[in-house]
Protein backbone atom coordinates (compact mmCIF):
# COMPACT_ATOMS: atom_id res chain seq x y z
CA UNK A 1 0.00 0.00 0.00
CA UNK A 2 1.49 3.36 -0.66
CA UNK A 3 -0.72 7.15 -0.49
CA UNK A 4 -0.88 8.49 -4.30
CA UNK A 5 -1.10 11.78 -5.15
CA UNK A 6 -4.36 12.45 -7.27
CA UNK A 7 -4.24 16.47 -6.97
CA UNK A 8 -3.04 18.91 -4.58
CA UNK A 9 -3.50 18.41 -0.97
CA UNK A 10 -5.27 15.34 -1.99
CA UNK A 11 -4.28 11.59 -2.29
CA UNK A 12 -5.57 8.03 -2.06
CA UNK A 13 -4.36 4.45 -0.16
CA UNK A 14 -5.87 1.56 -1.34
CA UNK A 15 -6.25 -2.06 0.32
CA UNK A 16 -7.30 -5.63 -0.33
CA UNK A 17 -11.31 -6.17 0.87
CA UNK A 18 -13.62 -9.04 -0.16
CA UNK A 19 -17.19 -8.46 0.10
CA UNK A 20 -20.02 -10.91 -0.56
CA UNK A 21 -16.98 -13.36 -2.08
CA UNK A 22 -15.77 -10.55 -4.29
CA UNK A 23 -12.80 -8.57 -4.35
CA UNK A 24 -14.21 -5.29 -4.23
CA UNK A 25 -11.04 -3.23 -2.68
CA UNK A 26 -11.52 -0.24 -0.32
CA UNK A 27 -10.07 3.37 -0.71
CA UNK A 28 -9.10 5.69 1.84
CA UNK A 29 -8.92 9.22 0.78
CA UNK A 30 -7.04 11.58 2.37
CA UNK A 31 -7.80 15.36 1.74
CA UNK A 32 -4.68 18.65 3.97
CA UNK A 33 -6.82 21.52 4.33
CA UNK A 34 -5.33 24.64 4.86
CA UNK A 35 -4.57 25.00 8.19
CA UNK A 36 -2.70 21.92 7.53
CA UNK A 37 -4.59 19.81 9.34
CA UNK A 38 -5.60 16.35 7.55
CA UNK A 39 -8.93 14.43 7.01
CA UNK A 40 -9.16 10.48 6.57
CA UNK A 41 -12.23 9.14 4.50
CA UNK A 42 -13.35 5.90 5.41
CA UNK A 43 -9.07 5.36 6.80
CA UNK A 44 -7.47 1.80 5.78
CA UNK A 45 -5.28 -0.68 8.00
CA UNK A 46 -2.51 1.75 8.36
CA UNK A 47 0.97 0.25 7.82
CA UNK A 48 4.19 2.02 8.71
CA UNK A 49 4.85 3.68 5.27
CA UNK A 50 1.51 5.19 5.06
CA UNK A 51 1.63 6.24 8.61
CA UNK A 52 5.00 7.94 8.22
CA UNK A 53 3.64 9.64 4.88
CA UNK A 54 0.97 11.37 6.81
CA UNK A 55 3.04 12.54 9.41
CA UNK A 56 5.12 14.27 6.68
CA UNK A 57 1.56 15.72 4.68
CA UNK A 58 0.32 17.20 7.91
CA UNK A 59 -1.57 16.04 11.60
CA UNK A 60 -4.53 13.67 11.32
CA UNK A 61 -7.29 15.40 13.19
CA UNK A 62 -10.88 14.24 11.87
CA UNK A 63 -11.08 10.82 10.97
CA UNK A 64 -14.25 9.99 9.33
CA UNK A 65 -16.60 6.61 8.91
CA UNK A 66 -18.74 8.06 5.79
CA UNK A 67 -21.30 5.33 5.91
CA UNK A 68 -22.38 2.11 7.65
CA UNK A 69 -20.02 -0.52 5.71
CA UNK A 70 -16.64 1.77 6.20
CA UNK A 71 -15.73 1.21 9.50
CA UNK A 72 -13.63 -1.24 10.42
CA UNK A 73 -10.65 0.28 10.76
CA UNK A 74 -11.75 3.24 12.74
CA UNK A 75 -10.55 1.83 16.16
CA UNK A 76 -7.48 1.05 14.79
CA UNK A 77 -6.91 4.41 13.37
CA UNK A 78 -8.66 6.49 16.22
CA UNK A 79 -6.03 4.44 18.43
CA UNK A 80 -2.93 6.14 15.92
CA UNK A 81 -4.55 9.63 16.58
CA UNK A 82 -6.25 9.84 19.51
CA UNK A 83 -6.68 13.74 19.31
CA UNK A 84 -8.27 13.39 15.89
CA UNK A 85 -12.33 14.20 16.14
CA UNK A 86 -14.15 10.74 15.23
CA UNK A 87 -17.09 11.29 12.79
CA UNK A 88 -19.70 8.94 12.04
CA UNK A 89 -23.43 8.52 10.18
CA UNK A 90 -26.43 8.60 11.98
CA UNK A 91 -27.57 5.10 12.92
CA UNK A 92 -23.16 4.06 13.38
CA UNK A 93 -23.11 4.62 16.77
CA UNK A 94 -25.89 2.10 17.30
CA UNK A 95 -23.85 -0.77 15.66
CA UNK A 96 -20.59 0.38 16.72
CA UNK A 97 -21.18 0.85 20.30
CA UNK A 98 -17.17 -0.06 21.56
CA UNK A 99 -16.79 3.58 19.59
CA UNK A 100 -16.88 6.95 20.79
CA UNK A 101 -17.99 9.68 17.89
CA UNK A 102 -17.60 13.08 18.62
CA UNK A 103 -20.13 14.33 15.48
CA UNK A 104 -22.59 12.67 13.38
CA UNK A 105 -22.43 13.79 9.30
CA UNK A 106 -26.42 14.39 10.02
CA UNK A 107 -26.63 17.53 8.17
CA UNK A 108 -24.55 19.52 5.04
CA UNK A 109 -21.40 21.33 6.15
CA UNK A 110 -17.48 22.07 5.27
CA UNK A 111 -14.17 21.20 6.77
CA UNK A 112 -11.75 24.29 6.21
CA UNK A 113 -13.80 26.38 3.31
CA UNK A 114 -12.47 23.34 0.92
CA UNK A 115 -14.26 20.03 1.59
CA UNK A 116 -17.96 20.33 1.50
CA UNK A 117 -20.45 17.25 2.44
CA UNK A 118 -23.72 16.11 2.59
CA UNK A 119 -25.73 13.50 3.39
CA UNK A 120 -27.34 10.91 1.21
CA UNK A 121 -30.25 9.19 1.96
CA UNK A 122 -33.27 7.48 0.10
CA UNK A 123 -32.43 3.96 -0.51
CA UNK A 124 -34.01 1.04 1.39
CA UNK A 125 -32.86 -1.60 4.20
CA UNK A 126 -32.86 -4.81 2.03
CA UNK A 127 -29.54 -6.23 3.69
CA UNK A 128 -29.75 -8.25 6.71
CA UNK A 129 -30.37 -7.09 10.20
CA UNK A 130 -31.74 -4.34 8.77
CA UNK A 131 -28.45 -2.53 7.40
CA UNK A 132 -29.20 0.15 4.69
CA UNK A 133 -27.62 0.03 1.42
CA UNK A 134 -26.88 3.98 1.27
CA UNK A 135 -26.85 5.66 4.99
CA UNK A 136 -23.66 7.90 3.18
CA UNK A 137 -21.97 11.19 3.23
CA UNK A 138 -21.04 12.40 -0.15
CA UNK A 139 -17.29 14.90 -0.28
CA UNK A 140 -16.72 17.31 -2.42
CA UNK A 141 -12.79 18.67 -1.93
CA UNK A 142 -13.42 22.01 -4.08
CA UNK A 143 -10.00 23.14 -5.29
CA UNK A 144 -9.34 19.58 -7.49
CA UNK A 145 -13.16 19.34 -8.43
CA UNK A 146 -13.31 15.74 -6.91
CA UNK A 147 -16.28 13.75 -5.85
CA UNK A 148 -15.44 11.65 -3.09
CA UNK A 149 -18.04 8.68 -2.65
CA UNK A 150 -18.32 5.42 -0.93
CA UNK A 151 -20.90 3.09 -2.08
CA UNK A 152 -23.35 5.10 -4.09
CA UNK A 153 -22.15 4.45 -7.32
CA UNK A 154 -19.09 2.15 -8.72
CA UNK A 155 -16.63 1.83 -11.81
CA UNK A 156 -15.18 -1.71 -11.89
CA UNK A 157 -12.77 -2.30 -14.69
CA UNK A 158 -10.51 -4.11 -16.49
CA UNK A 159 -7.78 -3.96 -13.13
CA UNK A 160 -10.46 -5.87 -11.09
CA UNK A 161 -10.61 -9.69 -11.17
CA UNK A 162 -12.26 -11.84 -13.75
CA UNK A 163 -15.13 -12.57 -10.93
CA UNK A 164 -15.33 -9.05 -10.33
CA UNK A 165 -15.63 -8.04 -13.77
CA UNK A 166 -18.54 -10.47 -14.46
CA UNK A 167 -20.71 -10.13 -10.85
CA UNK A 168 -20.22 -5.64 -11.55
CA UNK A 169 -21.18 -6.35 -15.59
CA UNK A 170 -24.53 -8.15 -14.35
CA UNK A 171 -25.06 -5.37 -11.71
CA UNK A 172 -24.46 -2.64 -13.99
CA UNK A 173 -21.44 -0.72 -12.76
CA UNK A 174 -18.43 -2.13 -15.04
CA UNK A 175 -16.88 0.53 -16.90
CA UNK A 176 -19.09 3.04 -15.88
CA UNK A 177 -19.78 5.38 -12.86
CA UNK A 178 -22.93 4.50 -11.61
CA UNK A 179 -24.92 2.52 -8.99
CA UNK A 180 -25.39 -0.85 -9.10
CA UNK A 181 -28.84 -2.66 -9.58
CA UNK A 182 -28.64 -3.63 -6.00
CA UNK A 183 -29.45 0.45 -5.53
CA UNK A 184 -31.93 0.24 -7.99
CA UNK A 185 -33.73 -2.64 -6.39
CA UNK A 186 -33.55 -1.59 -2.99
CA UNK A 187 -35.07 1.93 -3.63
CA UNK A 188 -38.70 2.59 -2.04
CA UNK A 189 -38.18 6.62 -1.70
CA UNK A 190 -37.48 8.21 -4.96
CA UNK A 191 -37.96 11.29 -4.36
CA UNK A 192 -35.48 11.62 -1.51
CA UNK A 193 -33.17 9.72 -3.78
CA UNK A 194 -33.87 12.42 -6.24
CA UNK A 195 -33.37 14.98 -4.11
CA UNK A 196 -29.78 13.77 -3.01
CA UNK A 197 -28.66 13.28 -6.27
CA UNK A 198 -29.77 16.68 -7.54
CA UNK A 199 -27.98 18.13 -4.84
CA UNK A 200 -24.52 16.24 -5.11
CA UNK A 201 -25.04 17.45 -9.22
CA UNK A 202 -25.24 20.82 -7.82
CA UNK A 203 -21.40 20.64 -7.19
CA UNK A 204 -18.83 21.49 -9.34
CA UNK A 205 -16.85 18.61 -9.57
CA UNK A 206 -15.59 16.74 -13.09
CA UNK A 207 -13.08 14.34 -11.50
CA UNK A 208 -14.93 11.23 -8.75
CA UNK A 209 -13.57 8.89 -6.72
CA UNK A 210 -15.41 6.08 -5.78
CA UNK A 211 -14.88 3.44 -2.45
CA UNK A 212 -14.66 0.91 -4.71
CA UNK A 213 -12.81 0.48 -8.51
CA UNK A 214 -11.23 2.87 -10.45
CA UNK A 215 -10.92 6.67 -9.99
CA UNK A 216 -12.46 8.46 -13.00
CA UNK A 217 -9.73 11.48 -13.44
CA UNK A 218 -13.24 13.45 -16.13
CA UNK A 219 -16.42 13.42 -17.10
CA UNK A 220 -17.64 12.03 -13.99
CA UNK A 221 -20.56 14.34 -13.34
CA UNK A 222 -21.94 13.13 -16.95
CA UNK A 223 -21.40 9.52 -15.98
CA UNK A 224 -22.61 10.19 -12.53
CA UNK A 225 -26.11 11.75 -13.45
CA UNK A 226 -26.40 9.20 -16.47
CA UNK A 227 -26.04 6.32 -13.74
CA UNK A 228 -28.92 7.93 -11.75
CA UNK A 229 -30.93 8.58 -14.65
CA UNK A 230 -33.46 6.42 -13.57
CA UNK A 231 -34.53 8.74 -10.26
CA UNK A 232 -34.79 11.95 -12.12
CA UNK A 233 -37.58 13.55 -13.41
CA UNK A 234 -36.29 15.85 -16.10
CA UNK A 235 -33.09 16.82 -17.17
CA UNK A 236 -31.10 18.72 -15.43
Amino acid sequence: MALIEIAPDLWTATQPLRFLGLEVGSRMTVVRLPSQDLVLISPIALDEPIYQALDQLGTVRHIIAPNLFHHLSIAATQALYPQAKLWGVADLPAKRPDLTFDALLTEPGCFGEVLDYRPFEGFAAILPRGIKLARETVFCHRPSRTLILTDIAFNFDHTSSLLTRLAAQMLGSYQTLRPSRLEKWGSRDKVTVEASVRQILAWDFDRVIPGHGAILETGGKDQLQAGYEWFLEKAL
